[in-house]
């Protein structure tokens, strides 16, 4: 890798709002109903409101009404409709769902196996003699479990860059999975690669167009909580001619495509591939690129100026060579930057964890940049909202879902999460967004909603049976080594 670029001290500051939960004598947990009807309005009352919409405030006291699945107003004090439900929601942080915008949720049956490895090791182990013998059933348990662990979190948003799905029963299985879990998901369907790492199937060009035919003309006619997209092999991984040839079958059926880049450890790294893709008019608004660590900086401002994005998987990509993560450079250069987690034979799907590695990385990075200059930083270079951004609005664009998730914002869709305020561990909060980020994660995330349904309350998933989903995933994964080992 480089060395580490001086311009990345021009961080962009965002306006962050800071102020204390508005001290109230709370119960340990909200008084709520037993059940939430989603065709009913729905009051949520008394939240600290973080939007992440800079035209929308934060509140320290504010009330959030949900109608028809989505966002209808947010205020300090608002009326519940005749007829509505009232979630009491004092000593709680409200703040939009977050997104994990790239992950491989089909490794949910290979947890933990990538912990301490290497890219070539994952690749000779997880990629080459697992991935492509994942029956559809297999398949199925895995988006199934792993989209609950992620719901858990507080992940109402995902982008699975599916290398597992091999067949068209294997796409069926996977959007199965994700209709199933209630979350809101964006299903790459994998394309099979040419270069090294990539999983051999019958996922030709020309069998996915056939494919994408089928799920148009049926299940997947119109778009919804579950959409469709393309997890192309990119210049890293095909030749420029495979490139366009993919980006023209997302076209074809107007699919965001999403593919891995700009890594110093891949074996057929292609210098320059971004520019080149950009001198054949393939970089639009629906490209994004994950990882992209190692880019020239005129390459992240063709992405940025192009409206594509990067994604940041920080804690693998440091794992595993890819470098330091480019979330800050993105930004820098005025472009989309969103996180995810990567590979779920690694490391677990919350992307608060991911955000703060991330926003960690670029401040030691250019802390060691001033420090070589012989200067100190005047502040930090990158703040907890900018963090907080990468993991909600950031990756909701990321995503191709940045008019319908990742704030909340009247209109969008009722993704909404609640976090607990009130806990020795987060008290006392000066600040919610750094409350949020750097002391949440799934023990703190009390409520979930998506789409305007609760699916966790008072900690607990209430529409899924969590401990069946993970007696199916060990056992699809005991088969799964099983057969693999002959």
């Amino acid at each position: 890798m480089r060395p580490p670029r001086r311009a990345l001290l021009a961080g962009l500051s965002l306006a962050a709002t800071s102020f204390p939960v508005a001290a109230q004598t709370v119960p340990a947990a909200p008084r709520v109903p037993e059940a939430f009807d989603p065709r009913r309005p729905l009051l949520i009352r008394g939240a600290t409101v973080v939007t992440m919409d800079p035209a929308v405030p934060d509140l320290a006291r504010g009330d959030i009404l949900v109608r028809d699945g989505a966002i209808a107003a947010i205020g300090p004090v608002l009326d519940a409709p005749e007829g509505a439900q009232v979630l009491e929601a004092a000593g709680r942080i409200a703040i939009p769902g977050l997104v994990n915008a790239h992950i491989h949720l089909g490794q949910a049956l290979q947890r933990g196996m990538s912990a301490d490895q290497t890219l070539a090791q994952y690749f000779a182990t997880v990629v080459a003699k697992l991935s492509s013998r994942l029956s559809p059933d297999d398949l199925r348990a895995a988006d199934y479990g792993g989209s609950l662990e992620l719901l858990d979190a507080g992940v109402t948003t995902v982008l699975d860059w599916s290398r597992e799905t091999t067949s068209p029963g294997h796409a069926d299985a996977a959007l199965d999975a994700f209709e199933a879990s209630g979350i809101r998901a964006v299903f790459a369907y994998g394309l099979a690669g040419s270069g090294a790492g990539s999983v051999r199937s019958a996922n030709s060009p020309e069998a996915v167009a056939e494919d994408m035919r089928r799920l148009r003309a049926g299940r997947m006619a119109s778009p919804g909580r579950v959409r469709l997209a393309l997890a192309i092999r990119g210049p890293d991984f095909s030749t420029m001619d495979e490139v366009a040839g993919d980006i023209r079958l997302a076209r074809e059926f107007d699919l965001l495509v999403q593919f891995h880049a700009g890594a110093p450890v891949y074996a057929g790294r292609t210098w320059r591939g971004i520019a080149m893709m950009r001198e054949r008019g393939l970089l639009t608004p629906k490209v994004s690129l994950a990882h992209a660590n190692d880019l020239d900086e005129d390459e992240y401002r063709m992405v940025a100026d192009a409206g594509g994005s990067t994604v940041s998987t920080p804690e693998v990509e440091m794992q595993m060579g890819h470098g330091f993560p480019c979330a800050a450079r993105m930004q820098r250069a005025g472009g989309i930057a969103a996180v995810g987690s990567d590979i779920s034979a690694g490391v677990g799907g919350d992307v608060l964890v991911q955000a703060r590695i991330a926003l960690a990385a670029a401040r030691g990075l250019a802390n060691a940049e001033a420090r070589q200059a012989g200067t100190l930083l005047p502040q930090v270079a990158f703040t907890t909202r900018q963090a907080l951004h990468w993991a909600t609005l950031g990756g909701a664009r990321a995503a191709g879902l940045g008019d319908v998730a990742g704030s909340l914002t009247p209109g969008k869709r009722a993704d909404i999460v609640l976090l607990r305020a009130d806990t020795v561990g987060a008290s006392p909060v000066h600040d919610p967004v750094a409350a949020v980020l750097n002391q949440g994660g799934a023990a703190a995330v009390e409520t979930v909603m998506v789409d305007g349904r609760v699916l966790k309350r008072d900690g607990r998933l209430l529409h899924a049976d969590a401990a069946r989903a993970a007696e199916e995933v060990r056992r699809r994964a005991a088969a799964l080594e099983a057969r693999s080992a002959t």
